[in-house]
C-alpha cells in the first residue's frame, strides 16, 4: 500500500520478491524477513533520492548503464541478521522514475551469478515494469 505522505511509491518485480525471500530462506537467521529487508532498503532509498540525505557511497548504490536511457540502478543490498561478508550480499538492480521506485531482479557472488546474466534479467523486467507503470497510480 502507499503512503501518501511519502513522495515515492515502492512496487517490485514478484519475481524479484520471489528472489529475495529465496535468498533469505537460504542464507538467513529464522528472525530475518524478506519484509524487514525491504522496509529498510526503502527507507535507505527514500533518504538517499529524496530527502538530499545520501545514504549510499559510490560503491553500493550507482546508476547503471545499457538501460536505453531509462533510470535503473544497481544496489549492494544488506540482509539483516545473516552470517555473510560484505561482497557475499546480494545486488539488486531497480527502476527509479519521479515517483516509483520498482525493484527488478537479485543475485548474490555467494550464488556465482554473472553480471551480464543479471543486467540481461534486469532489462527484460524492466520492461514489464514500464507496462505495470502506465496503469499503477
Amino acid at each position: 500500500m502507499h503512503d501518501v505522505s511519502s513522495p515515492c511509491c515502492f512496487i517490485h518485480h514478484s519475481s524479484f520478491i520471489l528472489e529475495l525471500e529465496e535468498f533469505i530462506t537460504k542464507h538467513g537467521f529464522i528472525d530475518a524477513s524478506s519484509e524487514e529487508t525491504m522496509a529498510g532498503q526503502q527507507n535507505l532509498l527514500l533518504a538517499h533520492f529524496y530527502k538530499n540525505s545520501p545514504r549510499f557511497t559510490a560503491k553500493h548504490c550507482g546508476q547503471a548503464q545499457g538501460f536505453n536511457g531509462y533510470a535503473v540502478y544497481w544496489l549492494h543490498m544488506v540482509v539483516l541478521n545473516c552470517n555473510l561478508s560484505r561482497t557475499q550480499h546480494p545486488k539488486a538492480y531497480f527502476y527509479k522514475t519521479d515517483g516509483h521506485i520498482c525493484f527488478l531482479c537479485l543475485d548474490s557472488h555467494i550464488q556465482n551469478y554473472k553480471d551480464s546474466k543479471l543486467r540481461s534479467v534486469a532489462n527484460q523486467r524492466l520492461l514489464e515494469m514500464i507496462e505495470v507503470l502506465k496503469t499503477h497510480r
